[in-house]
């Protein structure tokens, strides 16, 4: 009989372990209690189904090398707003497109006015992979967003989860942390497909969710409308449906939704760009700065950051790269992206008042601040070297790898880290929430005045755990998260988290 020699393999590496770093060091300073961090390290739950959704018939373009078998082809004349057009160039056929037409089709071909030779494709059924990742709930109900994004993993989104559960502590609303979504890219769907797709997934979602379980908001892909679906689904056919309005955040305001949502996260990242500045006797007024990103988080700190005197210098989003010397109007620029018909991709690229050039060249232009606020993983070691900036701070959900936070540090470039940069979003979704149970409505200057009090004492407190500087103020108190020495910034946002998250497991203890 031949013995069996165990062998230990190191852990596979993932994204979710790389992110899962920073949690460990901070656990070892402060020395987490070893079950507490046990149950930190892993989701509550992983939850992973599919959704169907039936597709509409599409005209496709005809490739070039099929098209002379069908040059004698009359023009096709279909009502206009009966076709959708689609990223792809080719356009949604919808049944009020047969008023009054006139086709001539061969083999499945069509020539649009115009427009030129398509391929008629029948619509069909169409499976999509989505998710619900529920980290924990020590603190509160799960909060986190939704994603459409064709890129979307569950290693992803125990990144996300797991953020939101340090992001909710860190800025003190009685939340954990969940995310979730759909492998899909929105783009590639009509608005009903997009909506039929998200009244299903919601459909198959519910018994994980609701008001005072599992709180969903916006991500990246999806917006107030996708919310306002999605309450919709949950609620249809309950007799207390407005008791349930808190089910979803980041609402219209017209459904419940809070002032001041749309920019929260925008608005709580240039609250803390405000504080750096302020800590150094300054203000933001006259400083430069490039973005990475124009969307809801990004599109809103530059126009706040603006508001403030900061220039912005470039901007890159995943259609293209813009820059000017001397400055770009961003309200301009918001109406070329989202105001224009012809701007199907919604990108900054083709801005005729800004000269278009690489990505890689956004990370040399000498500036004062550099605004991540995409996708994560962008600023890497090597991107880390080349920035010619002062300050990083992070609009996105993990923008920089753990090889670009050593290399920042070791060039002396300060960082604001994502999880208190961008949880104005999470803040201002609890305000809702809040609004929601008590049938409230705030106004902006509320919601901003609490959001800034809460943003600015929680910053305060991360920049004296990193300083080793506890003290107590009339905005805020340290003292009790102090670890008796220096340490850097991310590290110290998630000293707080831990701290305040092993406080419900010490006091209230664990269920049996």
């Amino acid at each position: 009989m031949t013995a069996r020699v165990a062998t230990t393999e190191p852990p596979r590496q993932t994204i979710y372990t790389e992110a899962m770093e920073v949690f460990h060091r901070a656990a070892d300073l402060i020395g987490l209690d070893r079950r507490v961090r046990m149950e930190l390290e892993e989701p509550d739950y992983e939850h992973i189904f599919y959704v169907t959704v039936k597709l509409h018939t599409r005209l496709t373009p005809l490739p070039a090398s099929e098209q002379p078998k069908y040059k004698d082809l009359p023009d096709s004349e279909l009502l206009p707003d009966g076709l959708e057009p689609l990223l792809d160039g080719s356009f949604v056929f919808k049944r009020r497109a047969l008023i009054n037409a006139n086709i001539a089709m061969r083999d499945g071909v069509v020539r649009l006015k115009g427009k030129g030779l398509y391929k008629v494709l029948p619509g069909r059924p169409e499976r999509f992979k989505a998710y619900r990742v529920q980290h924990n709930q020590a603190r509160g109900p799960y909060k986190g967003g939704i994603r459409y994004h064709q890129d979307v993993s569950l290693d992803l989104f125990k990144v996300l989860a797991a953020e939101m559960t340090w992001k909710t502590a860190i800025a003190d609303v009685p939340f954990g942390g969940g995310k979730g979504g759909i492998k899909v890219d929105p783009r590639s769907l009509s608005s009903e497909e997009l909506e039929a797709l998200t009244l299903r997934y919601m459909y198959r979602m519910k018994p994980l969710i609701g008001p005072n379980l599992d709180i969903p908001a916006p991500d990246v892909g999806t917006d107030g409308a996708i919310m306002g679906l999605l309450l919709r689904q949950f609620t249809d056919g309950e007799r207390e449906r407005h008791a349930l309005r808190g089910v979803v955040t980041g609402k219209d305001t017209r459904i419940g939704g809070s002032e001041g949502r749309v920019k929260a996260t925008g608005q709580g990242l240039a609250y803390c760009i405000q504080e750096w500045y302020a800590d150094r006797g300054a203000t933001p007024a006259g400083a430069r700065f490039v973005l990475q990103g124009f969307g809801n988080v990004g599109s809103n700190a530059a126009e706040i950051l603006a508001g403030m005197g900061a220039r912005l210098l470039a901007v890159n989003d995943a259609g293209g790269t813009i820059y000017n010397p001397n400055g770009i109007d961003i309200g301009d620029l918001v109406s070329y992206v989202y105001d224009n018909p012809s701007n199907l991709r919604r990108t900054v690229a083709g801005y005729p008042k800004a000269q278009q050039i690489a990505k890689n060249d956004l990370w040399d232009i000498d500036a004062d601040i550099c605004v991540p606020a995409a996708l994560g993983g962008e600023i890497t070691g090597p991107v880390a070297e080349r920035l010619k900036v002062k300050l990083v701070a992070e609009g996105a959900n993990g923008p920089t790898t753990p090889e670009g936070d050593r290399v920042l540090a070791k060039r002396g470039i300060e960082l604001i880290p994502d999880i208190i940069g961008n949880a104005g979003g999470v803040t201002v979704s609890y305000y809702e929430w809040i609004q929601n149970k008590r049938m409230e409505h705030w106004s902006e200057t509320e919601v901003n005045g609490r959001l800034e009090q809460a943003i600015k004492s929680n910053y305060r407190i991360i920049r004296d755990i990193a300083r080793n500087t506890p003290r107590r103020t009339a905005t805020h108190n340290s003292q009790r998260y102090c670890i008796g020495r220096e340490i850097d910034m991310r590290t110290a946002a998630m000293v707080l988290a831990l701290k305040r998250i092993e406080a419900h497991y010490q006091l209230e203890g664990f269920s049996q």
